[in-house]
């Protein structure tokens, strides 16, 4: 069952590349759930990385 954000995600997914998609939110909600369902269901190239153990790490997001 797709959760009800996929839709949003998928197509802000499918825009002219111009920023990267960031999901976050509180634990447990569905986050990763909703990511992978997106990617699963589009043919485009992607990274997925997890930044919850990267708090306080100013560099990591300019690594990635």
């Amino acid at each position: 069952m797709e959760r009800p954000y996929v839709q949003v995600l998928r197509s802000r997914m499918r825009e002219e590349r111009r920023f990267m998609q960031v999901v976050a939110g509180p634990r447990q909600v569905g986050k990763t759930t909703i990511v992978h369902q997106v990617l699963d269901s589009l043919d485009i190239p992607h990274i997925y990385t997890a930044a919850d153990t990267q708090q306080g790490n100013h560099d990591w997001i300019a690594r990635q």
